[in-house]
Formats: C-alpha cells, structure tokens, sequence
C-alpha cells in the first residue's frame, strides 16, 4: 500500500483548495464534512474524490472503515494534524471531510417511479434550511426533492451538513418554477401546497397516489402561480402570536404526515 500523504500545516496549498472549494463551491465537487455525511456519500454511490482524516480525532479507531472504503473505491486519501484539520471545517471537526463529485440536478436525469411521493421547495434561501427540508424528506420516504428556483445550492456545504449526507442519498433536482410545474403536470403529480392563509389544515386532505408537498421561501412562502396551480393547499394551524413556522420545521409536520397517511 502506498503511504498517504501527512499535511500538518493549514498553509499546505491543498488545504487551501479545499477551504476556496468550501467557499466558492463548483459545479462539479462538492464536501462532505464529518463522518456521518462521508458515510452517507459512500452509501449512494457517490464519487468520492479525496478523503482527508485526522487519526488524532478519530479516536479508537472509529470511523476507520470509511478510510479503508476510501482507498478501495480509488479516492487519494490524505492524512493530516489535528490542528490542520480544524483549519478546513468550522463546527466540531470529527476527523473526517470528502471532495465528493457532485451528484446531476437536472429534470431529465431524474425518472420517477409509479405513484412518486415528492417534496417541492420554492425559493428557500437559507442551505441549512434546504438540507434539514432533505434530510425530513428523505426520512418521510420522499422519492425525490425538487427544488424550483434555487436560491441556494442544494450541494452548500451547509445544506450537506445539515442533511447529515441525505441529499447524497435523496435524488435533488433544480428547475425554473415554469419548467417544475410542467414536469409535474406532464407526471400527472397532485400538487398539494403549504400555505398559512389556506382554510384546510394539513392532516385533512389526501397524500395518495403520485403527489408533491410544495413549500416556500422563508420571507414570503409560496408565490401565487404555484398556490394557483395546486390541487389543495393545506396549513398547518398556529395559535397565539405565532403566525407560521419556520419552513424546515413546516416540511417534517406536513411530510411526515404525508408518509403517515400514504
């Protein structure tokens, strides 16, 4: 086996690739930062680039597996200090953080099977909301997530970590509302919204059969062409000062009880 190489320094010029991809992201990689979303990359055939681990933090060997899966798929598996580890991730670094190559967005990669079960979001702005709105769905059983509008990249490197992994594992799919409604419509896909101002509270209407929870950004929900096009609109009732909640909070009452129902 060839020895891995040992980096120390955070100044090291592949350390510094790693943070500017953190930063910047690309269309073609992405990270996946602790053990649990490296794990999940691995458990959905995702292409895993580079995997960096830091033997100090991966105390008693745990999470060694993912470094032997890592060398057996072909990733260059580089091993560094403590310190330099803790220079490429921001939140309780685990010893653990993969250059994965993205996983295709697009509509037409997507086939969806009889009857699919799919979460819409609507331009939510915030990557740690869209990776919790992933990590429900994939919970709930969603066959996919589409995200219509994008105003954040499923592939964030906070959407990953706030997915745990899942948007690895859930395929994540981004259209233009216009081209999301038609897919759907051509799908025959009931589209069931999330709405504060609707009269019906979510556990009241049907989740049978081919169907999308639409939910909205965080500032103004949902837009009018899509409360337009659904087929019911549904609340989820508040009481006191409260007047809504927060959209991934939102996601896991209505798509649990849409995998409950279904």
């Amino acid at each position: 086996m060839a020895r891995r190489p040992l980096i120390v320094s955070s100044a090291n010029v592949r350390l510094k690739a790693v943070r500017r991809l953190a930063r910047r992201g690309t269309r073609e990689l992405c990270l996946a930062e602790g053990a649990r979303s490296v794990r999940a990359a691995f458990a959905a055939g995702a292409a895993v680039q580079e995997l960096y681990a830091a033997p100090e933090l991966l105390a008693g060997g745990r999470d060694a597996d993912l470094v032997a899966e890592a060398e057996r798929s072909g990733a260059t598996v580089v091993e560094l200090g403590a310190a330099a580890f803790a220079s490429l991730t921001p939140s309780r670094p685990d010893g653990l953080l993969a250059v994965v190559r993205r996983p295709p967005t697009t509509l037409d990669t997507f086939e969806p099977p009889r009857e699919p079960f799919v979460a819409v979001t609507v331009a939510v702005e915030r990557p740690g909301n869209l990776g919790a709105i992933a990590r429900t769905a994939c919970a709930a059983g969603a066959d996919a997530l589409l995200v219509a509008d994008p105003r954040t990249d499923a592939f964030h490197r906070d959407a990953i970590r706030g997915s745990v992994g899942a948007v690895f594992r859930l395929p994540c799919i981004t259209a233009t509302t216009e081209h999301a409604l038609a897919w759907l419509r051509t799908h025959e896909i009931r589209i069931v919204a999330t709405t504060p101002t609707a009269a019906t509270p979510y556990w009241a209407t049907s989740y049978a059969g081919a169907v999308a929870v639409a939910l909205g950004g965080e500032r103004h929900g949902l837009p009018p062409v899509w409360l337009e096009a659904a087929d019911d609109c549904v609340t989820v009732p508040s009481h006191g000062p409260v007047d809504s909640l927060n959209v991934a909070v939102a996601a896991g009452v209505v798509l649990c009880e849409a995998a409950r129902a279904r």
